[in-house]
């Protein structure tokens, strides 16, 4: 049996990929490949002309592909209020991630015995690093932040105990949450997906996490169950929710189980591609009646 010469649905993960496979469908391949656009995540100006020139591009981009996947409720809802016109292309997916040896990763990560256990905390987007700075600038527990944005990090005074990392990458950042005791991530936005990288890395190695709670983090994680969930820039619940992990081991391996546990069920790669997968094969017949 010969295969299709062109696939019926392709998924991209830019609009400029999105905007080229529509036009290249359009003049080249004149067959109708249903294109789907992978998390797309949309942020104001505060340029009144910029943003309403980019909603009317993206607004028109929408009206002209088949899908826009995203990795929250909150956000789909957000969008068709946005973008009006085109109701019904938002799809909810769960973010997902590829942890290369993840399975195999072993270590008593709950030891306290360690000389100098730290809490771990990396990113740049939507992050609340001067609630976090402040807790730790008063507990002078060890704390290690990678982050290479100045923007980010502008109003935070660290002391000794605070390491930041500006160019750790690769090995050094994987070391680095490896070796951590608690994971910690501040988010300080509620109308976005924000840190979701961060937390499905610390879940898969297995970490006890801290996370803001926010309406799109409430997606992903339960409090009490697979993590500890504190209100936005709340500096007492977050001490309060570092010292319960640091007096509490069995907490911290209760939290970090049910975390690990999670990720596997629902946000491994292999789980991620499936739901796409259905997600896209789901509406192909509804594209072609």
């Amino acid at each position: 049996m010969r295969s299709k010469p062109y696939p019926d649905a392709v998924v991209v993960g830019s609009h400029l990929e999105a905007a080229v496979f529509a036009f290249g469908r359009l003049l080249i391949l004149r067959r109708r490949p249903a294109i789907f656009l992978l998390g797309f995540i949309y942020t104001g100006r505060k340029s009144k002309l910029l943003e309403k020139l980019r909603r009317a591009y993206f607004r028109w981009l929408f009206s002209i592909i088949e899908g826009v996947i995203c990795h929250s409720l909150l956000e789909i809802t957000r969008y068709e209020k946005l973008f009006g016109a085109v109701q019904g292309k938002f799809i909810y997916v769960p973010y997902g991630l590829h942890i290369h040896g993840y399975e195999k990763f072993a270590v008593d990560q709950l030891a306290l015995t360690n000389n100098q256990p730290y809490t771990f905390s990396a990113g740049r987007s939507g992050r609340d690093y001067k609630t976090l700075f402040k807790v730790f600038n008063e507990s002078k527990r060890n704390l290690h932040v990678i982050c290479d944005s100045e923007a980010a990090l502008s109003e935070c005074e660290a002391t000794d105990n605070i390491t930041v990392l500006r160019n750790c990458y690769d090995a050094c950042y994987v070391n680095e949450l490896k070796n951590a005791l608690i994971v910690v991530v501040p988010l300080s936005v509620d109308d976005i997906s924000a840190g979701q990288m961060v937390l499905l890395q610390a879940m898969a190695y297995s970490k006890p996490l801290i996370v803001t709670r926010t309406s799109t983090i409430e997606e992903y994680l339960e409090d009490g169950v697979n993590a500890i969930l504190v209100p936005p820039g709340d500096a007492v619940a977050l001490d309060r929710a570092i010292e319960s992990i640091y007096l509490n081991p069995s907490l911290a391996e209760n939290l970090a189980k049910s975390a690990f546990d999670t990720y596997q069920r629902k946000h491994s790669m292999k789980v991620f591609v499936n739901s796409i997968v259905t997600e896209v094969e789901a509406r192909l017949p509804l594209l072609t009646d």
